[in-house]
């Protein structure tokens, strides 16, 4: 059964009975649930948003969520203890069980979020992409670092699991830093038998200091995470390459010329981390690559 059921049946009755009538055939292709004030649930499919009601034309409560109702769905999805999630939710987001990343948008008060206006529920789902040759090159070798650049939803951790699973199957040590509960939620184990990968995993730790974790004590070839961009992540970086340390990692980044334009960006690429970056294509094809590029 798709993971978007798995995900729907956490919201609250009667959203998590409506939602979960969809098609089985056509639930694969539903990338996110969108709940907001005042507007009807939505979908993004292929990159695109469309009404539930569209595919389910008899969910009624999905029409249109009041205030009230998004409240009861957002305390159903953090199980009724934002406190919990307050450290994410500080970065306009929470992860739930599956890896499922719940985003948030809201009025902000003195002790934080104080009204949830809307919420982004992105379905996370074991899916993995064709690696072009360069690619599968620079990983059988793992002399240089990979860097995957790409729009929001343009697949960068589809393609950061797919260099896992490839990594998986030879004898190489490597870690994975996934600080937001994506790549591997519940660690290597937590996957399906037939796509246990054998690494080491940091869940939910800031990739900074799970990367000087992983230096001290796990001696990798390689670490994957994804989504630097800080300055902290560049000085983990600088710390790894003296270590011999090979990064795949992912920024947010529109082409390959704006990796140098925008400040923190170049300085990852300064740090001499990365030997080749990989442009995705976009939302509509996520996963895809556009452009591979020797840095």
């Amino acid at each position: 059964m798709d993971e978007y059921y798995a995900l729907a049946r956490q919201l609250p009755h009667p959203y998590d009975a409506e939602l979960s009538g969809l098609n089985p055939q056509l639930a694969p292709f539903v990338q996110e649930i969108r709940l907001r004030a005042g507007q009807p649930v939505l979908f993004t499919v292929k990159g695109r948003l469309t009404p539930c009601s569209k595919y389910l034309p008899r969910a009624s409560a999905c029409r249109r969520l009041d205030r009230k109702a998004l409240q009861e769905c957002f305390l159903a999805l953090c199980r009724h203890s934002a406190y919990a999630c307050e450290d994410e939710l500080r970065h306009g987001y929470f992860t739930i069980p599956g890896g499922n990343r719940v985003g948030v948008a809201g009025t902000r008060g003195p002790a934080g979020l104080a009204c949830v206006t809307s919420l982004n529920l992105r379905v996370a789902r074991w899916v993995t992409c064709e690696l072009p040759p360069e690619i599968l090159q620079a990983l059988s070798v793992l002399t240089g670092g990979v860097l995957v650049a790409g729009v929001p939803g343009s697949g960068k951790t589809t393609f950061l699991r797919s260099m896992i699973q490839y990594l998986g199957r030879s004898d190489r040590v490597f870690c994975v830093v996934d600080e937001r509960g994506e790549l591997l939620w519940g660690g290597a184990d937590g996957l399906p038998s037939d796509r246990s990968i054998p690494c080491d995993v940091y869940t939910q730790y800031p990739k900074a200091e799970a990367i000087c974790m992983a230096l001290r004590s796990l001696n990798p070839q390689a670490i994957v995470c994804d989504e630097l961009g800080t300055a902290a992540d560049a000085e983990a970086l600088e710390a790894g390459l003296a270590s011999g340390v090979v990064f795949l990692a992912s920024v947010h980044c529109d082409s390959i010329e704006n990796l140098e334009k925008r400040p923190q960006l170049a300085r990852l690429l300064q740090t001499g981390a990365f030997r080749t970056a990989v442009l995705l294509d976009g939302r509509s094809r996520p996963g895809q690559v556009a452009q591979v590029t020797v840095l």
